[in-house]
């Protein structure tokens, strides 16, 4: 094993992240998620849309272990995982896509867990190819189960498609208190941005409370995406309006 690995990995075994570029990017999720279980959030239901893996929904599940845990990723190379995590993790499995109507609908990925899988581009290189794949509406999957005393927390990377997503949950978000969405700065054409998004929340009843993450571009660490927390305006957790 080289230095290098040698200091991967103990690294790895911080608290700290080492990058190579400006200083003012950062990944602090867990540390958001951690901040509202200190403040008295308590979720009995975790939607994870975008799920890949399901490192997000770990994550959570061992911030909120009472939590009902829902995974959902229509990739194909997802699905043997997934299926493994959710009867490992008594988690629960959706391979689905999200967006504002039911359908097939062609996303674009890889042959292996793509973090950049898409809906309705061109491939964007050879590994990957174009595959049909259901689509399903967040409210059509949990608007009869989830219910406001539930606190859900929502969580959304769907690589540009949020607001199809968004569009399809207008009853679930009732019973939403917490939401996570990846938002890009700029973006193809369609995509929404930061404003889009935080307009979004705003007519829904939603305040912005906290950003969990913020990326830059690899060759020139222009901003290209953050993670925005976003509360229910009538949660407890924002009941404390002082400035100081």
């Amino acid at each position: 094993m080289s230095l290098k690995e040698v200091a991967k990995r103990l690294i790895a075994l911080t608290p700290f992240r080492v990058v190579r570029g400006a200083p003012n990017r950062y990944q602090a999720i867990g540390y958001c998620l951690q901040h509202l279980s200190r403040l008295g959030y308590e979720p009995a239901q975790i939607i994870d849309g975008g799920a890949h893996l399901g490192a997000f929904a770990l994550e959570a599940s061992a911030i909120f272990p009472p939590a009902i845990v829902h995974l959902i990723d229509p990739q194909p190379a997802c699905r043997v995982p997934l299926e493994a995590l959710a009867v490992k993790r008594g988690f629960v499995y959706h391979p689905y896509a999200l967006s504002s109507v039911p359908g097939i609908v062609s996303m674009i990925c890889a042959e292996f867990p793509d973090t950049g899988a898409l809906l309705g581009h061109s491939p964007a290189g050879p590994a990957q190819k174009a595959v049909d794949v259901e689509a399903t509406t967040l409210d059509s999957l949990f608007s009869a189960t989830c219910k406001p005393s539930d606190r859900t927390l929502l969580k959304l990377d769907l690589q540009g498609h949020e607001m199809p997503a968004l569009g399809g949950a207008s009853r679930l978000l009732r019973s939403v208190e917490v939401a996570l969405v990846e938002i890009p700065f700029f973006g193809e054409a369609g995509q929404p941005t930061v404003p889009d998004i935080i307009g979004f929340f705003r007519r829904s009843g939603f305040d912005l409370f906290d950003v969990a993450s913020l990326s830059g571009r690899p060759r020139d660490n222009r901003l290209r995406e953050g993670d925005f927390v976003f509360v229910r305006q009538d949660s407890p957790i924002l009941a404390d309006a002082a400035w100081s």
